[in-house]
């Protein structure tokens, strides 16, 4: 590989360890200020937790991923700077949620704020890899397109943030994919921003899924983070494979792409579709998330994390594999019957469940 750089790959996993370092040290200290303030998650009807946990560990995970991320990156600084007063926007946007709850509607005008600044630094979608016969996006339409991808899959992994483990399970799957990608092709501010995120989320882990007295929740001040990074480095993968002269790119990277993000995006219009269909809000709160339907067949949170992360990877070995021998919309084709077929086997197995035991709506209680 023509661009390693030992110096780099000390400076990513200094990244990490750094990243991970803070939100270990801090956790802590922002769980105890939580619990003496008085802020923190209550159980709920759609809520899987019995017992009060403070839901602040974004302000960790945001300390971490920035301040280590920035100590390190030297390319792309006014892409970077963009991507950094977004994050600051959209971490304070869930704060405020987090500690004193907003509107979906003010949030998400947050969200299309932090997409718009996104777009003004020239981060955006611009080809099409031939998908229906298009090469390229024109100007208008790849600000809109970029605009409304990056709004929906913020909103699409803040809505995966039903469980313990899942979030961080997910957000180190696909950063840890994307900042590798980033790292073989030399694009080492990349894999450095990556490294950040998925340093903290290695940290949060513990905390979230085995915590006792410092257990904790990544929040919204988290988890609209976490979507912003995946939506940015997603954005950056697609546009870094029409560049030919790197060592590793994907002819079909919108079939890749879309095999890495699967869980956030399917889950999103599912759930959306599912409420519309209903004649209710799209932003209402429910238990027809995937996540919830496997945890009510029975398995614990832990698990069903577990075995959505394995469904992932699956996807994203298969749309590699078959990207040897397939055009990406064939691709695409083989990754949503997958997942609907993985959801349609979980969805009978809840309702057969479910009539075994009477019928009623929470089968098990795995927190």
């Amino acid at each position: 590989m023509d661009n390693f750089s030992w110096v780099a790959l000390f400076q990513v996993l200094g990244t990490g360890l750094i990243s991970c370092f803070i939100v270990l040290w801090t956790i802590p200290t922002v769980n105890h200020i939580a619990r003496t303030k008085g802020l923190l998650n209550a159980p709920g009807e759609r809520t899987s937790h019995r017992y009060k946990t403070p839901n602040l560990a974004g302000i960790s995970v945001f300390l971490g991923a920035c301040i280590a991320s920035l100590l390190f990156i030297q390319d792309d600084l006014y892409t970077f700077r963009a991507i950094y007063l977004a994050s600051i926007i959209i971490f304070f946007t869930g704060l405020k949620d987090d500690i004193l709850l907003l509107s979906p509607w003010k949030k998400l005008l947050a969200q299309f704020a932090v997409a718009i600044l996104i777009v003004m630094a020239d981060l955006r979608f611009t080809h099409v890899f031939g998908l229906f016969g298009i090469e390229e996006f024109g100007d208008i339409v790849s600000l809109v397109v970029t605009v409304i991808f990056i709004v929906g899959i913020i909103n699409a992994v803040n809505l995966i943030d039903g469980i313990d483990g899942l979030l961080a399970s997910i957000g180190i799957l696909i950063l840890g994919l994307f900042g590798m990608f980033f790292f073989v092709n030399g694009m080492y501010s990349w894999a450095i921003y990556c490294a950040g995120v998925v340093g903290a989320l290695v940290a949060f882990f513990p905390f979230n899924v085995f915590g006792l007295r410092n257990k904790t929740f990544m929040g919204d001040s988290g988890s609209l983070l976490l979507g912003l990074s995946i939506a940015v480095t997603t954005i950056m993968f697609w546009e870094a494979n029409t560049n030919y002269d790197l060592p590793l790119t994907f002819i079909t990277a919108p079939a890749i792409a879309l095999a890495v993000i699967i869980v956030p995006v399917f889950d999103i219009t599912r759930v959306f579709a599912y409420r519309i269909l209903h004649g209710m809000s799209p932003f209402s709160a429910d238990r027809n998330h995937i996540h919830h339907r496997i945890v009510d067949i029975g398995f614990s949170h832990l698990q069903t994390s577990l075995i959505i992360t394995a469904f992932n990877m699956f996807v994203i070995v298969v749309a590699i594999v078959l990207s040897l021998f397939l055009g990406p919309l064939w691709i695409i084709g083989v990754i949503c019957a997958l997942t609907l077929l993985a959801v349609f086997v979980a969805n009978k197995i809840y309702k057969r469940k479910k009539a075994k035991n009477g019928g009623g709506n929470r089968l098990s209680f795995n927190h």
